[in-house]
């Protein structure tokens, strides 16, 4: 691969992985970081990759940097269910200045939803991310993941399920979801 087709790889592709990796981890530096290293581990790995194939491989590197930065995330808190200390930090602002941060200020429902969506398995909620907020078709999510279609849609159904017993269910104020291994 030449400087001129990453160039066109980088540049077809940054905003995907970036969003991918901004909805899964819900924090602007960390998508950044994972962004970048996903398009670095596709330069130096450009020789091993079935040309044509780029995007899907670019994917599924960024989703599976993804789950391995929530897993460390996990690791590194040993809190016991108690919300992360440093969530708040990683929340980008909103006080209405202007900036890339601020384009994803989210209504109620959406924030309810993402909300919902944290308590999910990692590569669950990637899975979501990419069908529903990328519109990504199943077939080419399996190719990203290397799953079948019919796992997919079994995990999709799973997921919706899951969410919808936690949207649905009543809670009381300052209680945590439990979240689903994985």
């Amino acid at each position: 691969m030449d400087h001129a087709q990453f160039t066109q790889l980088l540049e077809s592709n940054r905003d995907r992985v970036y969003n991918h990796a901004l909805y899964c981890l819900r924090d602007p530096e960390d998508a950044q970081d994972v962004t970048q290293d996903a398009f670095v581990k596709l330069w130096r790995n450009c020789g091993d990759i079935t040309p044509g194939k780029e995007a899907g491989w670019l994917m599924r590197v960024a989703h599976n940097l993804c789950i391995d930065l929530v897993r460390r995330r996990r690791a590194q808190r040993n809190n016991f269910g108690f919300p992360d200390p440093d969530a708040l930090e990683r929340l980008p602002d909103t006080d209405g200045q202007p900036g890339p941060e601020n384009a994803i200020h989210l209504d109620q429902q959406q924030q309810i939803l993402l909300n919902a969506m944290d308590t999910l398995a990692p590569e669950t909620r990637s899975v979501l991310v990419m069908h529903y907020f990328q519109e990504m078709k199943l077939q080419e999510i399996a190719e990203v993941l290397d799953k079948t279609v019919s796992a997919l849609k079994v995990q999709i159904h799973r997921a919706r399920k899951s969410l919808r017993l936690v949207l649905t269910a009543p809670r009381e104020p300052g209680l945590d979801i439990k979240r689903e291994t994985g």
